[in-house]
């Protein structure tokens, strides 16, 4: 009949004969670790998440601010039924001046000086003098060729009419230019308050207009 060994014995040749399987031990381990990653990434997307529609949001309103999205320049916006013209008209403006000078109580010359951005293909230019009594014109002048322009002088409606008319095929090109009405009138200086000025004009980008007074 065999010896029969004790529990504790059989437990130590039993611990002494195992030979542990490292490379499963390994993968067990690995598996483990790629979990916990798999954890923490899916328990921090949402912070990430967040963050980034926090960032798309700011960066949205920014470009709002801006006036533009995206990476290139703004795209021109217009109105509904508003055609967007291929080259601006030319910028027009004018002023209205009076000389009156000491020596001569009698006479007295009112100029018009008008600016433009561009060239002029067409233009008018209507210097309206209020006429008391003794009002007559004495002569008239402008900046630009004398051969450019069609001058007339006429009495409308108690006021005295100058009349400066562009030439068919003529230009005005951009600058300043002064129309200047010269006129006698009663003694004393001459009551601009009622006098004015209108400016009609063309050009390649479309039409202007231009009006003041001297008062």
């Amino acid at each position: 009949m065999p010896e029969r060994q004790e529990p504790r014995e059989l437990l130590r040749e039993a611990a002494a004969a195992h030979r542990p399987d490292r490379a499963r031990m390994l993968a067990r381990v690995q598996r483990g670790i790629a979990a916990r990653g798999r954890r923490r990434r899916a328990a921090a997307w949402p912070r990430i998440a967040g963050a980034a529609a926090a960032l798309a949001a700011t960066l949205g309103a920014a470009s709002l601010a801006a006036g533009w999205v995206g990476g290139g320049a703004p795209e021109p916006v217009e109105a509904p039924g508003v055609t967007a013209s291929a080259a601006p008209a030319p910028g027009l403006g004018a002023r209205g001046t009076v000389v009156d000078p000491e020596d001569n109580p009698h006479w007295s010359r009112s100029e018009v000086t008008l600016r433009t951005g561009g060239t002029l293909t067409s233009l008018t230019v209507e210097l309206r003098v209020a006429a008391g009594e003794g009002t007559r014109p004495t002569g008239a002048w402008r900046t630009l060729p004398e051969a450019d322009f069609d001058l007339s002088w006429t009495r409308e409606d108690g006021f005295l009419v100058f009349r400066w008319r562009l030439r068919p095929g003529a230009e005005v090109p951009a600058g300043e230019h002064t129309f200047a009405g010269q006129y006698d009138h009663a003694p004393g200086r001459h009551d601009a308050s009622r006098d004015g000025y209108r400016i009609l004009a063309a050009g390649p980008g479309g039409e202007r207009t231009a009006q003041g007074g001297f008062g």
